[in-house]
């Protein structure tokens, strides 16, 4: 007995210690990714806002119209568009709320301050909001979309778009602060069809209080088709995070109009769908 307990006795540790190696490693919780979840619905709901903005524009042909008779059937039936050219605004009022073609339901006003036809290099369009709200988000700060050069033989143009003093809020009152700066490439096609390449970056304060940064390592692409059926987030590209500590990233996909993406983190990562 006595040598069988001397030998039992290092192979019960050996299988502890391994069991409690197994332990450490399968039960290694993935980090709180909340702070880039709300980015990514952050970033989702301004998407939303310049595809407006562009609609909003080409509706009265891009700053070039004087009418006041600004179709606003493709924005959300119900909302009213104004344009006061003497002060060189455009303000959508959506009431108490709009449900667009896409699905995105919105509510309070949006005014774009206008310099003159977007299109043309320099020309400048700055958003601000009056209890603007799109699918319960509530956005607040100022979006300065600036033309910084196009081709018009290609039909691309390139613009520049900051948010500053940015802030979404979600239904429980609780919000997330935003300061970003990005580079869009535009190109135009048939039809009103458009898609976008983005990079850029971003930096605030969570829902939880805790700092984030973000950029793009891959640009991010948009279409206008899917935008409109619902689709803001991006069909491809990679935007990487680091907060609290820690890096992870997005992985938006392979251009396919869908929610799909991938979440990367330490030792890990996992498909989500985007709501």
């Amino acid at each position: 007995m006595k040598n069988l307990f001397n030998i039992s006795l290092p192979v019960l540790l050996i299988t502890g210690i391994s069991l409690l190696s197994s332990c450490d490693v399968n039960d290694d919780p993935a980090p709180n990714l909340s702070v880039m979840e709300e980015n990514i619905t952050a970033s989702m709901a301004f998407e939303d806002l310049n595809n407006l903005t562009l609609t909003v524009h080409r509706n009265f042909g891009l700053s070039a119209r004087t009418t006041e008779n600004i179709p606003s059937g493709n924005i959300c039936e119900g909302a009213v568009v104004t344009l006061d050219e003497a002060a060189k605004k455009i303000i959508v009022d959506f009431g108490e709320g709009c449900t667009g073609t896409g699905g995105a339901a919105r509510k309070g006003k949006v005014t774009f301050s206008y310099t003159g036809n977007l299109m043309i290099p320099g020309a400048k369009t700055t958003t601000e909001f009056d209890g603007y709200e799109v699918n319960g988000l509530k956005l607040e700060g100022t979006r300065i979309l600036t033309n910084k050069g196009s081709n018009l033989e290609t039909n691309s143009f390139n613009f520049e778009a900051e948010i500053q003093n940015g802030k979404v809020t979600w239904p429980d009152g609780t919000n997330l602060s935003v300061e970003s700066n990005q580079l869009r490439d535009m190109k135009f096609g048939a039809q009103g069809e458009y898609e976008i390449s983005v990079t850029g970056t971003a930096s605030g304060t969570s829902r939880g209080g805790f700092e984030y940064t973000s950029s793009t390592s891959t640009a991010l692409v948009y279409k206008k088709s899917c935008i409109d059926s619902g689709v803001t987030a991006p069909l491809s590209g990679i935007t990487n995070f680091q907060f609290r500590g820690i890096e992870t990233s997005v992985d938006y996909g392979d251009g396919t109009c869908d929610k799909l993406a991938t979440y990367f983190y330490p030792n890990s990562s996992r498909q989500v769908t985007l709501d």
